[in-house]
C-alpha cells in the first residue's frame, strides 16, 4: 500500500516536464548530483537525443508531503514489434541513476520508482545501462527473473576531493608507462607553443568547432582500427554535446579542455561537471601527434584541474591502465543490463539476431574510441 505522504506520479509531456525544472534544481544541489542528472543536461537528452529519435518521456517523480524527493527521468520506444524502457541520457555511455534525496524515505522511493518501470511504463523490455553494482536499484533488478544478460564494467574514480594540492598528489604516482606527470607535456613544449585552455559558454563558436574536430579525429581512428560505433555518425549526440558545452541556462556543467600546438588543436576532452564529482566523458587527439600523447597530456589536466577543485574525476567504464593510474586503483563495478519485464519481451531474446539487436556493447579506452550502443 502506498504511503500517504509520498505521492508518485508520471511525467510524459514535456511541457509537465520542463515544469520540474526549479524544484528539479533544488533536488540536484541537495543530492549532489552528477552532470547527467542535472535538469539541463537531461534536457538536452531530450530535446537533442531523444525527441528527434521518437523516443516518448516516461519520468517518474516521488514527492514527500508536496515536496520533490526522487526523480528518475526514463523514454519508451518501439523496437520492432517489442516497447523498450531506458534512461533518458545521451545515449553512449551513459550511467543508470536515480536521482533522490538521501534519508531514511531514500529506499522506499528507488523501490516505488522500480515498480512503477515494471508496472506502468509498459515495457516488454528494460534496460540498465552502466548501474552501479553497490546500489539500491542494482538489488532490486537483479532479482527480477527476466534479467537476460549482464554485462560488467570496470569504472576507475580518483577520490580528489581529499587531496590536499596537486603536487604532493603527483609525486606520489610514481610512473605511467615510464613518465612522471608534467614530463609528455614539457617534452611537446619542445616543439612549440603549448597551450591548455578550459572553455566555457561563452566559447560558442569554437566548442561546436572543437567538437567537430574531435569526430573527424575519431573517424579516422575508427577507419584504421575498424571499430565503427553508431554514436560514431550520430548528429543528434554530436548536437548533444554542442548544446551541452554552450547552455547557459543554469550552471555551468560542461567544459571542453584543449590542448594546442602553435594554435593547432591536438587534443580535446569534454567534462561533465556535477556537485562533487567530474565526468571525463569523451575525449580525441590528433592521431599525426599519437606518439607525443597530447591525450594524456588532456587527460592529466583534467586530473589536476577537478583536483584545484575539490572534485572526484570519474575516469569512465574501461580497465585501461592511465585510469588505474590516476584513481590509484579505486575501481567500482558497473553492469549493463537487459531485462525481459514480461512473456513477449523474453521472446525477443530467443532468437540471435534479435539478441544481437539489444546486445550491450562494451566501451573501449577513450584513446581508442568507442562507446557502448544497443
Amino acid at each position: 500500500m502506498d504511503e500517504p505522504n509520498l505521492r508518485l506520479d508520471i511525467v510524459s509531456d514535456p511541457v509537465e516536464f520542463r515544469a520540474l525544472k526549479p524544484e528539479w534544481n533544488e533536488l540536484w544541489s541537495r543530492a549532489e548530483g552528477r552532470y547527467h542528472q542535472a535538469f539541463a543536461a537531461c534536457w538536452l537528452c531530450w530535446t537533442k537525443v531523444a525527441q528527434p529519435r521518437g523516443r516518448k518521456l516516461c519520468c517518474i517523480t516521488l514527492r514527500q508531503q508536496g515536496r520533490l524527493v526522487m526523480v528518475w527521468p526514463l523514454v519508451v520506444y518501439r523496437k520492432l514489434c517489442w516497447t523498450v524502457v531506458r534512461p533518458l541520457a545521451s545515449e553512449s555511455t551513459d550511467y543508470t541513476n536515480i536521482l533522490v534525496q538521501d534519508g531514511p524515505t531514500a529506499r522506499k522511493a528507488i523501490e516505488r520508482a522500480w515498480s512503477a518501470v515494471q508496472k506502468r511504463c509498459g515495457a516488454d523490455i528494460i534496460l540498465l545501462p552502466f548501474l552501479n553494482a553497490d546500489s539500491k536499484l542494482f538489488e532490486l533488478a537483479s532479482r527480477k527473473r527476466g534479467v537476460v544478460t549482464k554485462t560488467v564494467h570496470p569504472v576507475a574514480v580518483a577520490m580528489l576531493r581529499s587531496e590536499t594540492d596537486w603536487r604532493s598528489f603527483s609525486s606520489s604516482l610514481g610512473t605511467l608507462f615510464k613518465n612522471k606527470p608534467g614530463a609528455l607535456e614539457r617534452r611537446l613544449s619542445k616543439k612549440g607553443d603549448v597551450r591548455i585552455r578550459f572553455l566555457g559558454p561563452e566559447d560558442g563558436e569554437e566548442n561546436a568547432r572543437l567538437v567537430d574536430w574531435m569526430f573527424h579525429c575519431k573517424r579516422q581512428w575508427a577507419d584504421r582500427v575498424d571499430k565503427k560505433g553508431a554514436w560514431l555518425y550520430s548528429m543528434e549526440y554530436r548536437n548533444f554535446l554542442v548544446a551541452l558545452l554552450n547552455q547557459t541556462d543554469g550552471e555551468v556543467i560542461a567544459r571542453l579542455v584543449v590542448v594546442s600546438l602553435d594554435g593547432a588543436p591536438l587534443a580535446v576532452n569534454i567534462l561533465g561537471l556535477g556537485k562533487t564529482c567530474v565526468d571525463d566523458l569523451i575525449g580525441g587527439f590528433d592521431p599525426a601527434y599519437s606518439r607525443q600523447s597530447p591525450g594524456a597530456i588532456a587527460t592529466e589536466h583534467c586530473v589536476k584541474w577537478a583536483l584545484e577543485h575539490q572534485l572526484d574525476l570519474d575516469c569512465g567504464a574501461g580497465s585501461e591502465k592511465y585510469k588505474g593510474y590516476w584513481s590509484r586503483n579505486h575501481i567500482l563495478t558497473m553492469w549493463s543490463m537487459q531485462i525481459a519485464n514480461t512473456r513477449w519481451g523474453l521472446l525477443a531474446f530467443q532468437g540471435e539476431n534479435l539478441r544481437r539487436l539489444f546486445r550491450w556493447q562494451p566501451p573501449v579506452d577513450k584513446t581508442e574510441e568507442s562507446l557502448a550502443a544497443v
